[in-house]
C-alpha cells in the first residue's frame, strides 16, 4: 500500500499529477524488498551496504529474488549489473518510486 500526493492545476483542471511519496516505514527489510520485488515497475530500494572489506556505500537496487534466508539478488542500478547482497550488511532501506530513477544511479561512498 502506497501513499501519493495529488496535485491539481487550478488553471487547467485536466492537468492532474500524481506523485508517489518515498516510503520509509517500520517494516522489516525483507518486507520492503518483497514489495519492490512484487511491483518492480512501481518501486526500487535505496539502502546502505557494507562490502566484505567494510566499505560503506548508498545504493539503489531493483531486488529480484531471495536466494537464501540471509541473501537476495538485485539489479544494482549504480553498477548496472546483478549483484548478490547479504542482508546482514544492508541497512537504512527505503522504497523509492521507480519513475524517479534513471540508471545509472550514483553510488555514494559513506564514511
Amino acid at each position: 500500500m502506497s501513499t501519493a500526493t495529488l496535485t491539481i492545476d487550478p488553471v487547467d483542471s485536466a492537468a492532474l499529477e500524481v506523485r508517489p511519496r518515498r516510503i520509509r516505514r517500520t517494516m522489516s527489510p525483507q518486507h520492503l524488498l518483497r514489495i519492490a520485488m512484487e511491483d518492480s515497475d512501481q518501486w526500487v530500494v535505496e539502502m546502505e551496504y557494507s562490502d566484505s572489506k567494510g566499505k560503506r556505500t548508498r545504493r539503489t537496487i531493483s531486488p529480484v529474488r531471495f536466494t537464501a534466508s540471509d541473501r537476495f539478488l538485485g539489479l544494482c542500478l549504480c553498477r548496472e549489473e546483478p549483484r548478490q547482497f547479504h542482508l546482514a550488511r544492508c541497512s537504512e532501506f527505503r522504497l523509492i518510486p521507480a519513475g524517479e530513477v534513471i540508471m545509472p544511479v550514483e553510488m555514494v561512498e559513506l564514511s
